[in-house]
């Protein structure tokens, strides 16, 4: 008999019924994660373009600063323990 593609072949055994079950319920939880998610995302609030701009100018900022401290920290660490050069 072949298949219309109404009725899903019938699995040939309890294991094969079995992973066609386990299959499924990854599959509705894989829906129920994704439609949480997009759930979350409409109540976020997003901030403006003028909040995002502000707080990237900081984050570069802050790399700046503890790129500088770092570099300095390090090379005094050079001068000092500089051995019989």
């Amino acid at each position: 008999m072949l298949n219309d593609g109404k009725n899903p072949p019938k699995p040939r055994d309890k294991a094969a019924e079995a992973r066609n079950e386990e299959r499924e319920k990854r599959y509705r939880a894989f829906q129920d994660g994704l439609r949480a998610i997009w759930s979350e995302m409409k109540r976020v609030t997003w901030p403006s373009r003028e909040e995002w701009v502000s707080a990237t100018l900081v984050t570069i900022g802050l790399v700046l600063v503890v790129a500088v401290w770092t570099t300095a920290i390090g090379q005094l660490a050079i001068w000092i323990f500089k051995t019989g050069q």
